[in-house]
Formats: C-alpha cells, structure tokens, sequence
C-alpha cells in the first residue's frame, strides 16, 4: 500500500534511490566527507553534487541528494529560521537605546539606526 499521493512512478523511483543508498551509502559518505579522494571526473562531478555545487545528472548524484535531503543535510535540508535582525530593543529610539551590562554583549547593537527602510549599526 502506497501513502495518499504517491504514485507507483515515484514509489518505484523511491525503491531504486533506497537500494542504492543501502548499497553505496558508504562509498557516497566516504566522497562527501572528503575520505576518499575521487579517482575519476565522475566522481568530481558527484563531489560537487553532494556539496551543492553542481546539479545531479546520474541515477547515483539523484539517490544521493534524495537520501541528504530526508536527513535534512546542508544544501539539501531547509535554511534554519534565525532572524536576519535583533529586534530586542525595537520598542527604543534609534540612539536611545541601553547598552547591555551582559559580559561579551555588543555594545555597538544599542546606537543602529534606521535611514531609508533598511537598518545600520
């Protein structure tokens, strides 16, 4: 049985990406991780595929971005959510702001300013 909206096509896909993993998981890793040097410019083009360098074209560099991709590894895996901007002393005006007494704090983060939609420090 297949899960609501997956076709027997891309079940079939997902098969063949799984028996690959399972059988070149090690010899993939061992590329990415840089342990093994590439012998060939195949296996520089799938170096830079599991870097995020180049797009995958074999059946091997598409198993492999599919396996990062389920295990959320860089570039694959979706940005973390941080904001671009520290919005803690919003609620001051620009110049008015307290510096922190935290020890290792920015000092320079209580005088940003904002001109023109766009904020400087």
């Amino acid at each position: 049985m297949r899960p609501a909206g997956v076709s027997d096509a891309q079940g079939e896909v997902d098969a063949r990406y799984a028996e690959l993993i399972g059988r070149y998981l090690a010899f993939y890793d061992a590329l990415r991780r840089r342990e093994r040097r590439p012998k060939s410019a195949a296996q520089r083009q799938f170096q830079d595929v599991a870097w995020g360098k180049a797009e995958p074209v074999t059946e091997h560099e598409k198993a492999y971005v599919w396996h990062l991709t389920r295990l959320r590894i860089s570039p694959f895996g979706p940005p973390p959510s941080a904001p671009a901007v520290d919005h803690s002393h919003d609620q001051f005006a620009p110049g008015a702001r307290p510096v922190s007494a935290e020890v290792g704090s920015k000092w320079d983060k209580a005088y940003r300013e904002k001109r023109g939609g766009r904020e400087f420090y």
